[in-house]
């Protein structure tokens, strides 16, 4: 430990309390109001609108990606559709099968499960695409 001495303690500056007199209310001093120069406003509307912009370029971006993937989906549903109905199904014929079954291959990115029914001969394609999204194709 060092051996330095401690500052002495300075009277308080609040005036002691007389019995009878509500306790004082302390100073606030006024804030000063602050000029806001052109240069700092304009620096101001110049952020605003980058966020404002990057906002509004987010959601196209995301509205974008929705509308191709849902795109996607439908022409795959429509190749599925059209090789179902190349096989003329009979119209007393009520049966349900999966897409890779009608159409062999992968299913596209996007999409988790793909039904086709027939009934009576009029074919239907169900696509479950992610985020609850379902797409149904057919009569």
């Amino acid at each position: 430990m060092s051996k330095r001495s401690r500052p002495a303690k300075q009277p308080s500056r609040q005036p002691s309390k007389k019995p009878g007199q509500p306790p004082a209310a302390p100073a606030v001093r006024a804030a000063e109001l602050r000029d806001i120069t052109p240069a700092e406003r304009g620096k101001a509307m110049r952020t605003f609108f980058w966020i404002l912009g990057a906002f509004v370029l987010g959601i196209g971006v995301i509205v974008a990606t929705l509308a191709v993937q849902g795109k996607t989906a439908r022409d795959y549903g429509q190749q599925v559709l059209q090789a179902v109905q190349a096989t003329q199904p009979s119209g007393n014929a009520s049966y349900g099968l999966k897409c890779v079954t009608a159409l062999p291959g992968a299913l596209p990115r996007g999409i988790l499960d793909c039904d086709v029914t027939v009934d009576r001969g009029k074919v239907g394609v169900v696509l479950q695409a992610e985020g609850d999204r379902q797409y149904r194709l057919g009569e």
